[in-house]
């Protein structure tokens, strides 16, 4: 696959506060919304998927780059949709995820990834 770049003032995830930081009671809010994303597969799911669909120059940046952990990408990008979670919070949170809910969360994000590669290089190709 071939890497595609757009410069951050693109990137969707820059302006949804996907690389802020965040302290204090709004931090303990935002942990409890990324267990709350991840214990639902639906919800996991459809923020997933409205990652794909909404954040166009972010995922081609960074979904591309297979030298970036893409599961861990989506999930987080998918908390940042959901409820405005950074990164980094998410990160924090995810070892207060179940591990079955963790497993569930990694399937559904390699499956849709798998899912945006075939698309991307369809696109691609008749481009």
């Amino acid at each position: 696959m071939e890497r595609i770049y757009h410069r951050y003032e693109y990137w969707e995830d820059y302006k949804a506060g996907f690389y802020n930081n965040i302290s204090g009671i709004n931090k303990d809010l935002m942990i409890k919304k990324v267990v709350e994303l991840f214990s639902s597969s639906e919800l996991t799911n459809q923020y997933m998927n409205l990652v794909i669909e909404k954040w166009k120059y972010s995922c081609e940046h960074n979904l591309t780059n297979i030298s970036l952990n893409r599961i861990a990408y989506l999930g987080q990008s998918a908390c940042c949709l959901y409820a405005g979670v950074p990164s980094s919070i998410t990160m924090e949170a995810w070892r207060l995820v179940s591990e079955e809910n963790r497993n569930n969360a990694n399937k559904i994000a390699l499956s849709i990834i798998s899912n945006y590669d075939k698309n991307l290089q369809l696109c691609l190709r008749f481009t």
